[in-house]
């Protein structure tokens, strides 16, 4: 297993975490508008903070695994981490503006024009979300491709 593929597993472990922990939050309080309950609100922004913390010290001890080990990555490694990364680009922009048009049309369709501040700072949080999980998926599946060179 290649550095890249691990640091991909832990990503999944990472984020796959948080969703569960938000899914289990958001069960609990019985709603997704976390910015209503003040220590639900605290609760969510603890648990993201978690995560990207967990993913600087990941990044950190990756780096110095590379350094230490003489890690050595290939083109097809290289060319698999941009296919991963282009794929979770498109879509998390997917998914980001599918919540934006959904953000808007409810709020047309009920005669309002004021958005809460809440709604885009989510939007924005579940897009990084969904970039880094598609990415660690993305990655991990055309690792496990097989590469006929016939």
């Amino acid at each position: 297993m290649t550095i890249s593929q691990k640091t991909a597993w832990v990503q999944l472990v990472i984020f796959g975490a948080l969703v569960i922990g938000w899914a289990v939050l958001f069960t609990v309080n019985g709603t997704i508008f976390y910015w209503q309950d003040e220590t639900m609100k605290m609760t969510f922004y603890w648990l993201l903070a978690a995560a990207f913390a967990a993913l600087v010290v990941m990044n950190v001890v990756m780096s110095i695994l590379k350094s230490r080990l003489k890690a050595v990555t290939d083109e097809r490694d290289k060319a698999i981490l941009r296919k991963a990364s282009l794929f979770a680009t498109g879509t998390s922009y997917t998914v980001v503006v599918a919540l934006l048009l959904a953000l808007a049309i409810t709020y047309m369709n009920g005669g309002s024009d004021n958005i809460p501040v809440y709604f885009p700072l989510f939007i924005a949080i579940i897009g990084g979300v969904t970039l880094l999980l598609t990415q660690a998926i993305a990655a991990l599946i055309m690792y496990g491709r097989k590469v006929n060179h016939a």
